[in-house]
């Protein structure tokens, strides 16, 4: 064999052999894809639970849950197909977050009702999740007497070499309904329901509807507060009364009140006045008499000093005249 047609053999063998492995991929290839996607699936699905969250106690005696969606259902829902379904998981989320609290002290009675809790497989291979509820606070006689209500949906985009309806899928799109609707519900109870929430002692929280205390006969008993408080404590207090300048004596002094002073004299009256009219009443009685120095009577100038430094004569028979001796 020449040397040409032994290197064309060999070009043949080689091409052949390259077409065989390319043939060989192409057929395994699907299968390995395949192996891929089972291994990427869980098989196992954790419980979802919500009592590691927040609780919301409200200040009802009951709490009762109501499922409208057996009764409506949802045409080409597959939620029942998840490991744990929308439905059940709304159901673990009342029994884990939510209380009645008020005890017999309340009269009113809340009811939660599942509306819709659904997955759909939509065309193009999506998968759409819904939920839909609400809460009501119920007087006595069943009327409504508070409302609040909360949504959440949820899409999933699988690959599409998996199986859209495939456990892992159905449990994802639940997962992340219900974080979506915890996270709404605590927002809408307290913007709508904020007055009857207490705290897990059924005490009043934020300005919580709470009930009134009553008196021995019945009635409300009227909450002193404010100014009413406030006088009612000056009333009692007696620093309140010292402050406001009452007297807290109980004998009272006017001011330049009259002091009687006492006579030794049975038959002279007793005088009234100040220490300053006793001089002067002196005076009067002197000048009945002569005066030996101011014979006429003092001079008009005395009159205007002050009796106690107006000079007095002496009593009669006290002074003699010069030419007899003393």
């Amino acid at each position: 064999m020449s040397d040409k047609v032994h290197k064309r053999f060999c070009a043949m063998m080689l091409f052949s052999r390259m077409r065989l492995s390319g043939l060989t991929a192409a057929l395994l290839f699907p299968a390995l894809l395949a192996g891929c996607a089972d291994q990427k699936q869980p098989t196992q699905f954790a419980p979802l639970r919500y009592d590691n969250l927040s609780q919301i106690n409200l200040n009802v005696n009951t709490l009762t849950l109501v499922d409208n969606t057996a009764t409506h259902p949802v045409a080409g829902d597959i939620g029942y197909k998840s490991p744990t379904p929308p439905v059940q998981a709304l159901r673990q989320m009342v029994q884990d977050r939510l209380a009645a609290k008020g005890g017999i002290t309340s009269a009113n009675s809340a009811q939660f009702v599942i509306d819709r809790a659904s997955i759909l497989h939509e065309p193009g291979g999506t998968l759409q999740g819904q939920i839909d509820v609400h809460l009501d606070i119920l007087n006595p006689d069943g009327s409504k007497t508070a409302h609040t209500e909360a949504h959440a949906t949820q899409s999933l985009h699988p690959d599409p070499t998996e199986d859209t309806e495939s456990q892992a899928n159905l449990y994802n799109v639940t997962k992340g309904m219900m974080d979506s609707i915890n996270t709404e519900l605590d927002t809408q109870v307290h913007r709508a329901l904020g007055k009857w929430l207490v705290d897990a002692g059924g005490m009043p929280v934020d300005g919580a509807i709470q009930a009134q205390p009553l008196t021995s006969d019945g009635s409300p008993a009227p909450a002193t507060t404010g100014a009413g408080a406030a006088a009612t404590q000056e009333a009692l207090s007696p620093v309140s009364a010292a402050k406001t300048g009452q007297a807290t004596s109980p004998v009272t002094v006017p001011e330049n009140a009259p002091v009687v002073a006492p006579s030794t004299d049975a038959a002279t009256p007793s005088t009234t006045g100040t220490t300053e009219a006793k001089p002067a009443a002196a005076s009067k009685t002197q000048d009945s008499e002569p005066n030996a120095i101011f014979p006429a009577g003092e001079d008009d100038d005395s009159s205007s000093s002050s009796s106690s430094t107006k000079a007095t004569s002496p009593k009669p028979g006290y002074l003699k005249l010069p030419s007899q001796p003393q």
